[in-house]
C-alpha cells in the first residue's frame, strides 16, 4: 500500500507541474543537465512590473539579463534599459511584455518579451521570471530585511505613493498629493520591504542617480542582498521557513520555468560562491566623458517618446559587448566607444 500510495503520489506531482521522470531524478541528484543552456550557460531574463491596476502596471520597468555558467557557476547580471526602441514593434522593449498579454494572455507576455530582450543583447534567453513588486515587500520582509550598501546619497521628491494614482489632488495642476519625498544616504543601511521597493523603483533623484543605469545597478544591488539573505539564513535548510515563503513567492513571481526546472537554476545559482559580476547597457555621454551604447535621438522622430538606440545603428556593438562579458574574456570596455 505504501508503494501505491507513493507511486499515485508522484503521479500526481508529475501531473500538476509537469515534471517528467528525468527531470525529478534531475531535482534530486542537481544535475544541471536539464536545464535549457547554450555553450554551457543558462539565461534567465528578470522583468519587473509594478503590479496593481493602475495604467502601465504591466510595463516591466526592472529588466535584468542572469547567466549562469554551469560547470563552474559563473554567474552575471547585466541590466538593459527599459527605453530602448524596438523596430519591430516599433515601441520601446519595456511594452514588449503588456502587448504579448494582450495578444496571448498569461503566455504571450513572457513569450514576447524573451523575443525582443534576445534581439537587443543577442544572446538566447532559456527562461523568464517576472516580479510583481506589488509582493515584493513581503517577501523581503519575510526574509527580515536585506543589507544594502548605497553608493551615493540621493533625495528624490517625486516618488509615487501606491493607490493616489489617479488623485486630483483638490485641483493642484502638478498633483503634488500623488508623490512623497524619500532620502538615501551614503553607506551600509539595512532596509525592510517598502523602503527596498523604494530604492529600486526611484527614478526622479537629481543628477546621475535618477537616471536608469543608476536604478539599474540599485536593483542588482537587492537582487544580490536577497541572494546573500537567504544564504545567511540557511533557508535552504530551513523547512518551516520555506513553506512559509513558497506562497510569497508564487504571488510575487511568474515564470515559464518547470518547478524542477527552478528548483536545479536556483540551487546552482546560490551554490556559487564568487560574486556575481555586474554590467549594464549604458548610454553615451560624451559631455560628461562617459561611452556608451546607446544615445537618444530626437523625440519627434520615435512618436514623440524619449528613448534610447544602439549607437551603432543596429545592436550588433551590443551584442559583442554582451557576448564579451558573458565569456568574461578580458576588458569589455574596449568595445564601449
Amino acid at each position: 500500500m505504501v508503494l501505491v500510495a507513493a507511486g499515485f503520489g508522484l503521479f500526481q506531482l508529475q501531473r500538476h507541474f509537469s515534471l517528467t521522470p528525468a527531470l525529478i531524478w534531475a531535482v534530486l541528484t542537481n544535475d544541471t543537465s536539464a536545464l535549457k543552456q547554450t555553450d554551457g550557460r543558462t539565461n534567465v531574463v528578470l522583468f519587473g512590473i509594478s503590479g496593481g491596476n493602475h495604467e502601465g502596471s504591466n510595463l516591466t520597468d526592472t529588466i535584468l539579463v542572469l547567466s549562469l555558467r554551469l560547470s563552474n557557476k559563473d554567474s552575471v547580471m547585466i541590466s538593459v534599459p527599459r527605453d530602448i526602441w524596438i523596430p519591430s514593434f516599433k515601441d520601446k522593449i519595456n511594452a514588449a511584455y503588456k502587448f504579448g498579454e494582450e495578444k496571448n494572455p498569461g503566455v504571450g507576455g513572457l513569450t514576447l518579451a524573451k523575443a525582443v530582450v534576445e534581439e537587443v543583447v543577442g544572446a538566447p534567453i532559456h527562461y523568464a521570471l517576472l516580479i510583481d513588486f506589488s509582493g515584493f515587500t513581503e517577501l523581503v520582509d519575510a526574509l527580515g530585511g536585506i543589507n544594502v550598501t548605497v553608493d551615493e546619497s540621493f533625495t528624490d521628491t517625486r516618488y509615487p505613493i501606491a493607490g493616489r494614482e489617479t488623485d486630483l489632488c483638490d485641483g493642484d495642476v502638478e498633483f503634488n498629493c500623488r508623490y512623497e519625498t524619500i532620502t538615501f544616504t551614503k553607506g551600509a543601511e539595512q532596509i525592510d520591504g517598502a523602503r527596498a521597493l523604494k530604492y529600486v523603483r526611484s527614478r526622479h533623484a537629481d543628477g546621475e542617480s535618477g537616471t536608469d543605469f543608476s536604478r539599474g545597478k540599485r536593483q542588482q544591488a537587492v537582487l544580490v542582498a536577497v541572494k546573500n539573505q537567504i544564504l545567511s539564513r540557511q533557508l535552504l535548510t530551513d523547512r518551516t521557513k520555506i513553506s512559509m515563503l513558497l506562497p510569497l513567492v508564487k504571488k510575487t513571481v511568474t515564470t515559464d520555468m518547470l518547478l524542477g526546472e527552478e528548483a536545479i537554476f536556483g540551487r546552482a545559482l546560490l551554490a556559487n560562491t564568487q560574486s556575481i559580476r555586474q554590467a549594464a547597457i549604458t548610454q553615451d555621454e560624451p559631455e560628461k566623458g562617459n561611452p556608451g551604447l546607446l544615445i537618444n535621438p530626437p523625440q519627434w522622430q520615435y512618436n514623440g517618446l524619449w528613448v534610447l538606440v544602439p549607437k551603432s545603428e543596429d545592436f550588433s556593438q551590443i551584442h559583442a559587448y554582451v557576448g564579451c562579458v558573458l565569456e568574461n574574456t578580458g576588458d569589455c570596455e574596449r568595445l564601449v566607444k
